[in-house]
């Protein structure tokens, strides 16, 4: 089963990356942002109209939404270990969802073939994309991105 949907919650970092590499391939892609669609860096891009807005301005419900709404959460890291990242893995918990931590400091071959095989093991069509935000982790946006570019045939998207 490959991915057919990437949710992720707006915010700078991990999240924009996700989002970004979805629109390049025309994944489909959502998730839930804040009330008012804030990021740390002001308001999140207008391109990224296919997400919808909580009832608060809290970062804490759109990330539980975002749990919830999708089968399974990959969370990349690079040594960074922030409180939403944190809650992330609760929700997940809580949820009986899968989930997969990746530190990139391990290489992008290994978490590449990590990812690869868990997805393959786990049946996932929708899935969450979370970690720290670009102030907690600059760089780890790249990163992500090459991370999902080598993984590219997991995802549902026009060949």
């Amino acid at each position: 089963m490959s991915v057919s949907k990437i949710v992720a919650g707006g915010q700078t970092g991990v999240d924009l990356a996700a989002l970004g590499f979805a629109r390049k391939h025309q994944i489909l892609y959502g998730g839930w942002v804040p009330k008012g669609r804030t990021n740390e860096a002001g308001l999140i891009p207008v391109e990224y109209a296919g997400l919808v807005e909580t009832h608060s301005p809290e970062v804490i419900e759109r990330t539980k939404l975002n749990v919830q709404s999708s089968d399974a959460t990959l969370i990349v890291v690079n040594g960074s270990d922030s409180p939403g990242t944190q809650q992330t893995v609760v929700f997940a918990r809580e949820a009986g969802k899968p989930y997969l931590v990746l530190d990139v400091r391990q290489g992008t071959e290994f978490c590449q073939q990590k990812l690869r095989d868990w997805l393959r093991k786990n049946p996932v069509e929708v899935l969450n994309i979370a970690g720290p935000r670009g102030s907690e982790a600059p760089g780890l946006d790249v990163q992500v991105r090459d991370l999902l570019e080598g993984c590219i045939d997991e995802f549902a998207y026009p060949r």
